[in-house]
């Protein structure tokens, strides 16, 4: 059986007239159907071993539910309304109708019933009630010990009649053969056979079981086969109906019936969803916030990346601009003669050349110079000049505005000082 589905159902029908029983395995399909799975019957000479070989036969294990349908000794029947109430509420106006039904009440009795659907109405209900004698019950958990397996619950044939047919007659197992039950009491048949009095309820069985009743091969419907099918189906409303239908129904002891853990199966797979739908929610906020926390730092860790790229590229430039100014601060002036050899190029330079630029790099000197003469050639007038010697030197002319610019690098002599070629320069100019 599924843990949330409904299990299979084990039905024995027992006529203890005929010590008689038999037995089918049903499962439910769909909400008002039913499947057979297997129907065998048995007659050996005591009831409690035929029972014992029907369940052999069909195979019942732990796991199928034992319905046993058996009208004891003594046990009588009647019909009445009463309001909608609770179990043991209805079990107290049921004992208070007793006397207007049954002419000898016993006194020590259990009673089990089963009700129609209330009017909404008017709120009463159709009530069908078995009473059991204490002495029959007795002997019947004396018997059940000898069962090879435990029933889940007793039922009366009678009970197990759908009200739809309450105007039917219907004759069933295990009672007087001259008698059908009818409009909620016992009716003589008369001159009618038992195929005629339970048509209705023929009709009743094959449209909740379908085809499976005729691929067992019960074309002719049995008595005790019939009583079996009805037990059946009602044991399987009940169980979906819940626990009050059942409450109302129980007639064993718990010593006597299995040990059904199907509830607390079902509340601890409940429990185990809601504890793993629990840590999920936990965990998932968890990882959420984790997500959030790691989200924000990533921004900020990206965040100080770029401050300490730009503090890197200015600590670079700042390194350029510290070795640049310690390199001019450890460069020798006076020893290069910075200025005389710039006053000695400005003095060597045509009137209308212009100095824009000029920078001494120990030992070399770089120039840039402008002119708007066109005859003028800058890079071959550094050429013929003495004491220094042209390393680099471009010249371009620009047409808009007849400006000639010179970009020159010049290496410095060391061998010929500035003042000599000052002092040639103006012997020069007395001679």
């Amino acid at each position: 059986m599924s843990l949330l589905g409904m299990p299979e159902i084990a039905v024995l029908s027992c006529d203890l007239q005929q010590q008689r029983v038999c037995g089918i395995r049903l499962r439910q399909r769909g909400r008002s159907a039913c499947e057979l799975l297997g129907c065998r019957s048995s007659d050996l000479g005591d009831w409690v071993q035929a029972a014992n070989d029907v369940l052999k036969q069909l195979a019942v294990n732990s796991s199928v539910y034992l319905i046993l349908c058996i009208s004891l000794d003594g046990s009588e029947v009647f019909e009445c309304v009463l309001p909608e109430a609770a179990d043991e509420v209805m079990q107290e106006a049921l004992r208070f109708e007793l006397p207007r039904y049954l002419l000898n009440v016993p006194e020590n009795i259990q009673l089990q019933y089963t009700t129609e659907k209330s009017d909404s109405t008017s709120g009463m209900q159709r009530v069908r009630c078995a009473v059991v004698p204490a002495e029959s019950l007795h002997k019947l958990y004396g018997q059940l010990a000898r069962l090879s397996r435990k029933v889940d619950a007793v039922i009366h044939p009678l009970l197990t009649l759908p009200w739809l047919l309450h105007a039917q007659s219907v004759q069933l197992s295990g009672f007087e053969a001259g008698y059908c039950w009818c409009n909620g009491s016992w009716q003589l048949m008369g001159k009618k056979n038992a195929g005629e009095c339970n048509r209705a309820v023929d009709e009743y069985i094959r449209s909740v079981y379908g085809s499976s009743y005729d691929v067992l091969g019960t074309a002719a419907l049995d008595a005790a086969l019939r009583t079996a099918c009805l037990g059946g189906f009602f044991a399987l409303q009940q169980f979906r109906n819940g626990s009050r239908r059942q409450a109302a129904l129980n007639l064993l002891p718990d010593y006597l019936r299995p040990a059904r853990y199907r509830k607390h199966l079902r509340l601890m797979a409940l429990l185990v969803l809601l504890l793993v739908a629990v840590n999920v929610c936990r965990y998932a906020g968890s990882f959420w916030e984790q997500y959030r926390i790691n989200r924000r730092q990533i921004a900020e860790v990206n965040n100080l990346r770029s401050k300490v790229q730009e503090l890197r590229r200015a600590v670079k430039s700042g390194e350029k601009e510290l070795k640049e100014i310690q390199r001019t601060a450890e460069l020798k002036l006076g020893s290069r003669e910075c200025l005389s050899y710039l006053g000695y190029l400005s003095d060597k330079l045509p009137d209308d050349v212009l100095l824009s630029n000029f920078r001494w790099n120990e030992g070399s000197v770089d120039l840039n110079l402008q002119t708007t003469s066109e005859e003028l050639d800058l890079v071959s007038f550094f050429n013929r000049l003495p004491g220094f010697k042209v390393q680099s030197a471009s010249q371009r002319s620009n047409p808009n505005n007849n400006l000639t610019v010179a970009n020159v690098k010049l290496s410095v002599i060391e061998s010929t000082p500035v003042f000599e070629l000052g002092s040639r320069n103006k012997r020069k100019k007395n001679q």
